[in-house]
């Protein structure tokens, strides 16, 4: 498995505290991602992370709103549920 993608679903692992997460999005504010599907993630995942909770189900909801409904939330979110 990539980094990139390592990294990003560590934002979404809930068993991580909430304020260790917060600082690894800080960390990379500035990153430049391989993609730009990742790059989208990336701030979904930090739109939501302080709002509550990220499944893949409030992920792909997310990113449908923002315009991209193509982009499979359950790829980021290990064991979350289909955004459908």
């Amino acid at each position: 498995m990539d980094e990139e993608l390592t990294f990003l679903r560590s934002l979404c692992d809930e068993s991580a505290p909430r304020e260790q997460r917060m600082q690894l999005i800080e960390s990379r504010a500035a990153f430049i991602f391989s993609s730009p599907e990742r790059h989208i993630v990336f701030g979904s995942i930090r739109a939501l992370l302080s709002r509550g909770p990220i499944t893949a189900e409030r992920l792909g909801v997310h990113l449908t709103n923002r315009g991209f409904p193509d982009i499979d939330a359950r790829e980021y979110c290990a064991g979350g549920e289909s955004k459908s």
